[in-house]
């Protein structure tokens, strides 16, 4: 049994094991209060920068409040276009047995997609847009746009599992915010194990035709772009009562200490990955 077979074997087995049903898991609770932490203050946008230093803890509590909404807001936007784009490719991409473990993926993922947006409906009357910009249709092998799907949806959870983690560990955050990090992440761990295990096999086929490195590689830094981008949401500054959106994002989208924190902690591991499969990602 190869690898990819015997990774999408054992996780396919840890799916049914963990199976919660989340439509009857959780407790809600009628409404979550506005002076409590929605999202742990390390993972603020202004956090790292001399910016953090303009707004009191209250102002801070309430910006926790809507990136968590925004942060959710793009769980639910994003696992939409996941379980489209796998479903798309579902029965092309070359995975033999190993494609069994897409079905638990989807099952869960639709999961995800059911409570992050009813969080959002609840607490906060709104599920944020998908700002995202639409990528520029490339000229592409059906190998490449295959190794894309995967490559984006693991940029996308490696962000999504950073914060995830950090939230689920805070005693600050409040308890049921913390459960659902602590849900999700507990799941997404299963799906990076089988995006990354997924990236090795699709590899070859993928970079078989010269220069295909660096289309891969410059798609996939538009993604990544693309998704630290959206965590800078001014709408979310503008709901927490924060003047000047635009400009506070560009201020901080630009801080060194930012980029470091996009570079080592978010998306790291998928940047070492790339690496080891040839692919230069700027």
């Amino acid at each position: 049994m190869n690898t990819l077979l015997l990774r999408a074997d054992n996780l396919s087995k840890l799916s049914v094991k963990k199976h919660n049903v989340a439509f009857a898991h959780f407790d809600w609770p009628d409404s979550i209060p506005h002076d409590t932490w929605w999202q742990s203050p390390e993972l603020l946008t202004p956090a790292l920068t001399d910016q953090i230093q303009n707004y009191s803890q209250q102002e801070l509590m309430e910006l926790s409040r809507w990136e968590c909404i925004n942060s959710f807001s793009l769980n639910y936007t994003g696992e939409l276009e996941l379980i489209q784009e796998v479903s798309r490719i579902l029965d092309k991409v070359k995975l033999d047995e190993a494609r069994e473990y897409l079905f638990h993926l989807i099952d869960e993922e639709n999961q995800h997609m059911w409570y992050f947006r009813k969080f959002c409906l609840d607490y906060a009357g709104k599920v944020y847009p998908n700002k995202k910009f639409q990528l520029e249709k490339a000229s592409l092998t059906p190998a490449q746009d295959h190794f894309l799907v995967f490559a984006r949806i693991l940029i996308f959870e490696e962000v999504g599992h950073y914060f995830n983690v950090q939230n689920a560990r805070d005693d600050r955050v409040h308890p049921f915010i913390r459960e659902i990090n602590q849900e999700h992440y507990r799941d997404e761990s299963r799906h990076i194990a089988y995006g990354r295990q997924v990236l090795e096999h699709l590899a070859a086929d993928a970079l078989a035709e010269e220069g295909s490195d660096r289309l891969l590689a410059a798609q996939l830094d538009k993604s990544i772009a693309i998704n630290i981008g959206a965590l800078y949401n001014p709408a979310a500054y503008r709901d927490a009562g924060i003047q000047k959106g635009m400009q506070i994002r560009d201020v901080l989208l630009s801080d060194p200490a930012r980029i470091d924190f996009h570079e080592t902690k978010l998306l790291g591991n998928f940047k070492r990955l790339m690496e080891r499969l040839s692919i230069p990602l700027s």
